[in-house]
């Protein structure tokens, strides 16, 4: 039987714990998706389901186990839980990662997109800081942010590209485009594609996209408020991911971009890989092998 992760383990946030009158305990309130669970032995119910809702990301399986340890339950009734719970993708385990007061993001860009995430990261704790425009004078690396998010540009300027790579500065683009929200590439340089990567593919496509993509440089795009809040949500969410480090969920943005089109009601993930051609490779070819 395959062992309980070693690492913390965090109960999916979004989820309500529920005492039924039988004494079992009902994960979720959707009468579809919803799992029941029996406490161990000997463990009231109540306990049992304060222990399922302390799984913050905090503790791991030996300190959850001495959590339930006084009531009397055994560690491998402990175990077959945590594991009924993992099967299930209602519990996952987190690296190590830092709390919401020490996540440091800036926000670049002039636009809803930037103002939307800049009051909710704010109002979520992260330390934010925000610049508008690029200029050779910014510094990127010494900007001290462990994610910059490239905001509401229709194309992000070049040289900032360019200066995030080399100072090996992970980053998120999120833009508006004809009516739909785009969130991604997420960049890790080194190790994803980047956002060169992406227009040379579109310039393999479309051998005139460099022309185009002239034009649109410093232009920002727009969108109903209804499609600015939804792409705001997906990145707020894929930030989340980027800091929470969940091992078996990663961000859905790596090497891709999602879009928001709420007329059509889709989320359409679009795969962007590494070019061959990008100068961002020797950075990726130089990297440790993980």
């Amino acid at each position: 039987m395959t062992a309980v992760h070693d690492r913390p383990l965090a109960l999916r946030r979004d989820l309500a714990v529920l005492i039924r009158p039988t004494g079992r305990i009902q994960i979720g309130s959707d009468p579809e998706r919803a799992l029941l669970v029996t406490p161990p032995d000997g463990v009231p119910a109540a306990r049992f389901a304060a222990w399922l809702r302390s799984l913050d990301g905090s503790a791991g399986p030996d300190q959850l186990r001495a959590r339930v340890a006084e009531s009397g339950a055994h560690p491998a009734e402990v175990d077959a839980v945590l594991r009924e719970l993992e099967h299930a993708g209602l519990v996952t385990a987190v690296a190590a990662a830092p709390s919401r007061s020490e996540r440091r993001v800036r926000v670049h860009g002039p636009g809803p997109l930037g103002d939307g995430l800049c009051a909710a990261l704010t109002g979520d704790g992260a330390q934010v800081s925000r610049s508008r425009r690029y200029t050779c004078d910014l510094a990127v690396d010494r900007w001290q942010t462990d994610l910059v998010v490239l905001t509401d540009d229709q194309v992000a300027d070049p040289r900032l590209v360019m200066a995030l790579i080399e100072a090996g500065v992970p980053h998120l683009q999120v833009r508006l485009r004809d009516g739909v929200g785009i969130v991604g590439p997420l960049v890790f340089p080194g190790s994803t594609s980047c956002l060169g990567c992406a227009d040379l593919h579109r310039r393999d496509r479309d051998p005139e996209w460099p022309h185009l993509a002239a034009q649109l440089l410093g232009t920002i795009g727009c969108a109903p408020t209804a499609t600015v809040m939804a792409t705001t949500a997906v990145a707020l969410h894929e930030i989340d991911r980027v800091f929470r480090r969940v091992a078996d969920r990663p961000p859905a943005t790596l090497d891709a971009t999602v879009e928001v089109e709420l007329d059509t009601n889709a989320l359409v993930t679009r795969p962007w890989s590494p070019h061959p051609l990008c100068r961002c490779r020797t950075l990726r070819d130089a990297s440790p092998a993980t």
